[in-house]
């Protein structure tokens, strides 16, 4: 079975890397301050709302993992591209992608909610 072709491939690997870099991007921005806890954006979760350290020493321990997440998910991408004739590596490529991203949230959420409970305890 054939895969997607070169053209639908890179045109989602486009899609879901500006996404992934976007959130690096933002994550970075979050942990460096530039991006405040009034803004709309950010883990508002109550440990990282509870005070403006709290906020920012959280972000900051996001941002390695978002980091190394959104680095895999490009590899894995640019790999889904390469393996676009055949239907079952690049889904396979294009699903690391994804669960790398799912999972650099996870590690980031839980890494941020833990640096923010120390300053508040």
């Amino acid at each position: 079975m054939t895969g997607p072709g070169i053209g639908p491939a890179i045109f989602t690997a486009v899609l879901l890397a500006v996404a992934m870099v976007g959130l690096v991007a933002i994550s970075r921005l979050l942990g460096n301050g530039t991006i405040g806890q009034g803004a709309m954006i950010g883990f508002r979760l109550p440990p990282l709302l509870r005070s403006d350290e709290a906020w920012l020493r959280g972000h900051r321990a996001a941002v390695l993992p978002m980091t190394v997440a959104g680095a895999i998910g490009i590899l894995a991408l640019i790999a889904s591209v390469l393996l676009s004739g055949t239907v079952l590596p690049y889904l396979v490529a294009l699903g690391t992608a994804i669960v790398a991203l799912v999972a650099g949230i996870v590690v980031a959420t839980v890494r941020a909610v833990r640096a923010a409970a120390e300053v508040n305890s």
